[in-house]
């Protein structure tokens, strides 16, 4: 592991206070432009440029070891940086994988890719759940697809849903083409969605998402349950490596695996998590710099990422890390190191991530495809451009 020396001013007391998420984003307005600003924030990942931008936080590039960003992987980096600038440097990532009940699957004949050269694409995984499904499409017995646990429990979260249209994208083509915006979802200042969230690609790849709580090939549900995996209710459920300590906890009746997440053209997961920053107006900015560089690096990351079996963001903690190098969770940090993207960086991101999940719950709960991107689109764009 990486040596990284962070030496603070002896003693530091903290006084912590916890705010409801959903409250968070007023809460941070309201501190950051008081005469008693907090010398550190904990706050998701994407919002980096959004506060950033807003002089909420402080550039912390004066205080990186030697050889961070030669440890840390590319999409954190991306992530916790704001016009060149490094605001956070981020204490645990996140990737979706396809957890499975491989006593199911095994039942209904089905092989399932463990690897990320032998990922499904999202036809042969709507192929594979329809297979182990039982009952009727939409109402069914066991689902193939678990219903989300993420966001509020309803379809359309952002750091799962969107993946569907972005992996109709391909980074690779010209960068004037619509198979290049459609990977990104936004354009690189993060001022732009029209032409690169409801592209025609978009557009079809919202068709086939629809598909997936419609019709006669569902697989899940609009309706929230929990524990459908858990309870043995489902073959398949996407989710990331936080799930893997609860089911082993369980002690479910059932063995279970990891695939990795499928995609439609181009194999892609969003990365962020909860991450810690010094503010910008911290009255003891010196000492908060160097508390975050301290949690966010060498045997405090270690300790973190291990105790509570979050993916590291170093490469170093993660080769420290014996039982992150064995599946599953060797499976998920494959992940983020070959297919990991930032979540769409926009110093909008709060609104862009409302508006776009509104948009995808209501195609999956029947709303017109093209529609419903061009209405988000419509909604984002004044917003965006200022």
């Amino acid at each position: 592991m990486a040596d990284y020396t962070t030496k603070t001013n002896g003693c530091v007391t903290f006084d912590v206070t916890d705010v409801p998420f959903g409250q968070y984003a007023d809460k941070v307005s309201v501190l950051s432009s008081s005469a008693n600003a907090p010398d550190i924030y904990g706050y998701d990942m994407p919002e980096t440029a959004n506060y950033a931008s807003k002089g909420v936080l402080l550039p912390l590039d004066k205080y990186l070891p030697e050889g961070w960003k030669d440890d840390v992987l590319p999409a954190t980096l991306t992530e916790g940086s704001y016009e060149g600038k490094v605001y956070t440097m981020g204490v645990q990532q996140d990737a979706l994988g396809l957890y499975y009940n491989k006593t199911l699957t095994d039942q209904a004949g089905i092989t399932v890719p463990t690897t990320l050269d032998k990922a499904w694409t999202w036809e042969q995984a709507r192929d594979a759940m329809l297979k182990c499904q039982q009952g009727t499409p939409g109402n069914p017995t066991v689902y193939g697809l678990a219903p989300t646990q993420l966001g509020s429990g309803t379809p359309g979260p952002v750091y799962s849903d969107l993946l569907y249209l972005r992996s109709a994208g391909d980074p690779k083509a010209p960068s004037d083409s619509s198979a290049y915006k459609t990977f990104y979802a936004i354009s690189p200042d993060g001022k732009e969605v029209d032409g690169w969230l409801n592209t025609p690609e978009a557009v079809k790849a919202a068709g086939f998402y629809q598909s997936l709580y419609n019709g006669d090939k569902a697989v899940t549900s609009k309706t929230g349950r929990p524990n459908a995996f858990l309870d043995g209710k489902a073959c398949f459920d996407m989710f990331h490596a936080g799930q893997v300590q609860p089911l082993k906890d369980a002690k479910v009746s059932f063995d279970w695996g990891v695939a990795p997440l499928p995609y439609i053209k181009t194999p892609i997961v969003h990365t962020g998590a909860i991450t810690v920053a010094a503010s910008a107006k911290s009255k003891q900015a010196d000492a908060a710099a160097k508390f975050v560089v301290a949690v966010s690096t060498g045997s405090a990351a270690k300790e973190y990422n291990q105790k509570n079996g979050r993916l590291p963001t170093l490469n170093s903690v993660y080769k420290d890390l014996p039982e992150f190098q064995e599946p599953p969770q060797s499976l998920f940090y494959n992940e983020l190191e070959k297919w990991g993207q930032p979540r769409p960086p926009t110093t909008h991101f709060s609104q862009y991530s409302q508006i776009v999940e509104n948009a995808l719950k209501n195609i999956a709960y029947g709303g017109d495809p093209e529609g419903e991107l061009d209405q988000a689109v419509s909604k984002l764009t004044p917003l965006m451009s200022r």
